[in-house]
């Protein structure tokens, strides 16, 4: 492995990829802003997920949201990364539920070396995947066309399913319709939701909490099926409950990595306390479509190759 990438990776705070990891792989997080009440707070650095829901917890009247980092915070995390590489790929938040993505790009404009802004379309460690695998990419010394490539290669294959309390903070923040809210008061139910794909849906409900529990699982298997998976469970406060399903999960699938997380600060503005969910990576083999497609590249590679075989050096040199 190249211990000495050219390639950059930087990505927000929504990723929650353990330190280590960043350490490991050279990867640059831009912290989003937690805004609580009239005071605003750095995710990950001036609060932390247990903080944050201890304060909700103790007052859940309190005033919660999120605001992006302003460009000048993206510009200064590119100009760190551009000191030793010649190129960056910023994976981010869910474009359609962030303008994360878009002040990124802005931002990139101005940046001393190239960045590719690649929109994970989901959150948490499922966006931390893609960071990831885009890291590693870059570890075995890609391009910048390749890492970026590789990182979007992953999105639809990456996402998040979660146990909320109440669909009351998903519905303020503006990430569930009004009538999903209705059915959840109404019957006072607990939510299962689905992160992916730029879309945040309503995909089941429970009234008990160890059902709801059982649903996550069920349905993040019946998703992955035989599939390598990377795997991470987030729990907001109970870490019991997050080693219960990630134990469970590890029985049921092939897991290529996994992690135990809290759900990330900015994230706990949108589910509330008491969430848990799963955030995945499924390695899935290409479809038969893809791989005709692939093969024919392949034969125009060789054809290409063929004919070049017969062309004079000095022609193949002009070309």
């Amino acid at each position: 492995m190249n211990t000495q990438p050219s390639i950059a990776v930087v990505t927000d705070s929504a990723a929650s990829i353990p330190e280590a990891l960043c350490q490991q792989y050279r990867i640059e997080v831009v912290p989003i802003w937690v805004n609580m009440d009239k005071v605003s707070y750095r995710s990950g650095i001036d609060m932390q997920p247990a903080s944050f829901f201890a304060q909700l917890r103790a007052n859940p009247a309190t005033q919660v949201s999120t605001s992006v980092p302003a460009i000048p915070v993206f510009l200064e995390a590119y100009r760190k990364q551009a000191q030793w590489a010649s190129g960056i790929v910023a994976v981010h938040v869910a474009g359609k539920q962030s303008g994360t993505c878009n002040l990124a790009e802005v931002a990139g404009r101005e940046s001393p070396v190239p960045v590719a802004v690649v929109d994970s379309q989901t959150t948490a460690m499922a966006q931390g995947f893609v960071a990831l695998e885009a890291a590693r990419a870059a570890a075995e010394g890609a391009t910048l066309e390749e890492v970026a490539a590789r990182a979007r290669a992953v999105v639809p294959n990456a996402g998040v399913v979660a146990l909320l309390e109440t669909v009351n903070y998903a519905f303020q923040g503006g990430r569930l319709s009004s009538a999903a809210s209705m059915v959840g008061s109404l019957l006072k139910i607990s939510p299962l939701i689905r992160v992916q794909n730029n879309r945040v849906s309503l995909i089941g409900q429970a009234r008990r909490r160890s059902k709801g529990i059982a649903a996550v699982i069920e349905k993040v298997v019946d998703e992955i099926e035989d599939n390598p998976v990377h795997l991470a469970v987030h729990y907001a406060e109970d870490e019991t409950e997050g080693t219960y399903v990630l134990e469970e999960l590890k029985k049921l699938l092939r897991c290529v990595e996994t992690y135990l997380l809290h759900v990330p600060t900015e994230l706990g503005v949108h589910t509330g306390p008491g969430a848990l969910g799963v955030s995945y990576y499924v390695e899935r083999q290409a479809s038969g479509i893809s791989q005709q497609l692939e093969k024919l590249s392949d034969y125009a590679r060789g054809a290409k190759d063929a004919i070049l075989s017969r062309v004079p050096w000095s022609q193949k040199d002009d070309e």
